[in-house]
């Protein structure tokens, strides 16, 4: 019993490692989906939320329209 309580505990330390090691690329692939922009642009993220290029050119959440559903929502990003 004690020899299959440390074969678990090892593969948990395991798994969990892998897990760690495996955030920081994971992040890296996200960021690079993301297009620059273009400061004054907006569109219209897959959950309906509206963007706005910056001017340090990255997305940001719309202030005064923060979600668009219908026929005048800007073009998806």
């Amino acid at each position: 019993m004690k020899s299959i309580s440390k074969l678990l505990l090892a593969a948990t330390f395991a798994v969990s490692a892998i897990a760690i090691s495996a955030g920081p690329s994971e992040a890296k692939k996200r960021a690079k989906k993301v297009a620059p922009c273009t400061a004054g642009l907006t569109c219209t993220a897959p959950d309906a939320t509206v963007k706005v290029c910056g001017g340090d050119g990255k997305w940001h959440q719309a202030i005064f329209t923060p979600v668009c559903v219908g026929p005048l929502c800007p073009p998806k990003c």
